[in-house]
């Protein structure tokens, strides 16, 4: 749908009486460029914490260490409760970023970060509980939300590493080796694309599956056997994960000054993401209760009427009080624009909806009256509690680590928006880069001294520096420049470098990566056919005596038995090859062994690119031609003249440095 064009009003109209209209508004701030946004993301890492980070940190271990004191006096039932809560966020987080990615949202570089960061963590408090789907689901879970995270963080580690520099300090070690080489190369962005959107998929297939297992398991648990509960699950998943990225928003919103990279664009979308999904869920959960009373048997009003006004009245009515009512306020635009509104109830949906899991698994376990759980669903509360304070401080830990938000896609964002985010020209005899490029330029047999690039460059076979080193505005002139130089009759090697995605410069440097598509497969069916394979070693085990009885039983096992076949043994009620326990976990399998896949096949295009000498750090946040010899003869000069000689708009570069260091042509 075409996003209606904002109104005009008249100049005489004072700025201050002018309504605010959200719907199409900018999602980035106007005045973010590339360097602004560096500078305002790497200082929320790097600067010294502050002091209600400080008061932040300590304010959650008092709960964790009730936490840690009061689990083992929770009760099975009610730990499984948590466990599947934390799922049913880590999916809803994971899908909604995965979604979001795979659509080329543009605006998702805002929340996108925090949707994964709170998926990675939401899944690994998830595995501190008992857990009641199967392990392998939760595993596949961890898995993908871990390598789409990861993944995604690559060109913001080596935007902090570039930021140290090449100093002794910890913290520049640390991540000089989590950037894996990272140098922004055409080819490094390309792998890196299509390894986040493959990784993106597989987190959705793996949040899926959990969900379904999680309603298999609720259904062998209790009564609840209808076919909107799998429904009911993935939409309550995703809302609860909207409502607690909404809440997330508002606080580093507000805590860090973003507000120019999470707009209140941002926060409008979230509020209509959670309004359409809280109705879904009422719709699930009303038409449940009218199929009931329609057309439902004794049974089912039975339960309906314990659900209502019995012993699991307490986990309906905070499920609809506190999880999905509150969503239907959000039809009033002054409460949905509303940044505090918007934390509060994003905070209490996502809290309401584990009223379902923790009140609910209980009572419909043992059937014993609310009274008689008071004491266990105190310290159930209390755990939930703690659990809370771990996550939250997870995530104060994790963003004094890595940016919350996404540097190079927040970059592309403004690029996109802002005419003037683009990257400014570097300085002519920068100290720095004047040295950087005298290094570099001194193995090719020229001194500092000479004249910018006159005369041919020898080349050396030691020394891979390149010739020369063109610096653009645009991805667009650089593209235009790399199909002018390789037009010639001895096109010289051409790499392009940038501190966004670059598929055109790609495109017209010839540049594609495969390999990823061939690991991912290879990885999901060794991973599912090795699961199958053990599965059905361990159903050896489990087999009625006898070779052929047992083969018998699972041919009897296809059809409804008839009394006459009563005496035949049959498999037991839930056998490692069903659809159940084969195929959903089967595809969870899968779905981690395909992530594993796509990571070997980045690691080794990163690898792969790394080639030539490290470029200047003065120059990183530009974008970037090499232009190195590629066979004999070799004229940086000619070369020079013929890249300044292109057109202002149609490829000439800002700035082109020879083997004269540090002395570039304009």
């Amino acid at each position: 749908m075409t996003e209606r064009p904002q109104p005009v009003f008249p100049s005489s109209t004072p700025p201050s009486s002018r309504p605010a209209f959200l719907y199409g508004a900018a999602v980035i701030g106007a005045g973010e460029t590339v360097a602004s946004i560096g500078e305002a993301l790497t200082a929320a890492v790097l600067a010294p914490a502050s002091g209600g980070w400080r008061i932040a940190v300590a304010g959650t271990l008092p709960p964790i260490l009730v936490w840690i004191a009061l689990r083992p006096s929770v009760p099975a039932a009610l730990g499984a409760a948590g466990a599947g809560w934390w799922i049913g966020i880590a999916a809803g987080c994971l899908m909604i970023s995965g979604l979001l990615l795979l659509a080329d949202v543009a605006w998702r570089c805002g929340i996108a970060r925090l949707a994964q960061s709170a998926a990675l963590l939401g899944a690994g408090l998830a595995a501190l509980h008992p857990v009641p789907a199967h392990p392998v689901s939760l595993a596949a879970l961890i898995v993908t939300g871990f390598g789409l995270w990861a993944a995604a963080l690559l060109p913001d580690l080596a935007v902090l590493r570039d930021r140290l520099g090449a100093g002794p300090h910890r913290r520049a070690r640390l991540y000089r080796a989590l950037s894996l080489g990272w140098r922004g190369s055409a080819l490094q962005w390309l792998a890196w694309e299509r390894a986040c959107r493959g990784l993106a998929l597989l987190g959705i297939l793996a949040a899926v599956a959990v969900l379904i297992d999680l309603a298999l398991a609720a259904a062998l648990r209790t009564d609840r056997h209808d076919t909107l509960l799998p429904v009911a699950l993935l939409v309550e998943a995703v809302l609860s994960g909207a409502g607690l990225i909404a809440a997330l928003a508002v606080v580093l919103r507000r805590s860090l000054g973003l507000g120019g990279l999470v707009t209140g664009r941002h926060l409008d979308i979230l509020g209509r993401l959670i309004l359409a999904f809280g109705l879904a869920a009422l719709y699930c959960h009303v038409t449940e209760i009218v199929t009931a009373i329609l057309y439902g048997d004794a049974a089912e009003r039975a339960r309906l009427t314990r659900r209502l006004l019995g012993d699991e009245a307490p986990a309906f009515w905070t499920f609809m009080l506190a999880g999905l009512l509150p969503t239907q306020f959000f039809w009033i635009p002054a409460i949905r624009r509303s940044p505090a509104a918007l934390g509060l109830t994003g905070a209490l949906v996502a809290c309401g909806l584990g009223a379902d899991h923790v009140l609910a698994a209980r009572i419909a376990a043992a059937g014993t009256g609310l009274p008689d759980l008071l004491p266990e669903l105190m310290a159930a509360g209390a755990a939930a509690l703690g659990s809370v304070g771990l996550f939250v401080l997870g995530l104060l830990l994790l963003f004094r680590l890595v940016p919350p938000v996404s540097i190079a896609e927040t970059r592309r964002l403004a690029l996109l928006h802002n005419p003037q985010a683009g990257p400014s020209p570097p300085p002519i005899g920068h100290p720095a880069l004047r040295g950087a490029m005298q290094g570099a330029m001194q193995g090719a047999g020229q001194g500092a001294g000479q004249e910018p690039v006159q005369g041919a460059m020898p080349r050396t076979g030691r020394d891979p520096s390149p010739g020369l080193v063109a610096v653009f505005a645009s991805e667009a002139g650089l593209a235009e420049a790399a199909r002018e130089l390789s037009a010639s009759d001895a096109p010289p090697r051409l790499d392009a470098f940038g501190p966004v995605p670059m598929p055109e410069a790609g495109a017209a440097l010839h540049r594609d990566e495969r390999s990823l598509n061939r690991f991912a497969l290879s990885g999901a069916f060794l991973a599912a056919a090795v699961y199958i394979v053990v599965r059905a070693a361990g159903f050896v085990g489990e087999l009625p005596s006898g070779i052929a009885d047992g083969l018998m039983g699972v041919a009897v096992s296809a059809w409804t038995l008839s009394p006459s076949l009563s005496s035949l043994p049959v498999l037991p009620p839930v056998w490692p090859l069903s659809w159940a326990m084969a195929a959903v976990p089967a595809l969870s399998a899968a779905a981690a062994g395909g992530s594993v896949g796509i990571a070997v096949a980045l690691l080794r295009a990163l690898r792969g690119a790394r080639t030539g000498r490290p470029l200047p750090s003065d120059l990183a946040g530009h974008f970037l031609l090499t232009v190195e010899p590629a066979s004999e003869p070799f004229n940086p000069a000619a070369l020079a003249r013929r890249l300044m000689s292109l057109p202002a708009s149609a490829g000439r570069p800002l700035a082109v440095y020879g083997p004269a260091a540090g002395r570039p042509l304009r």
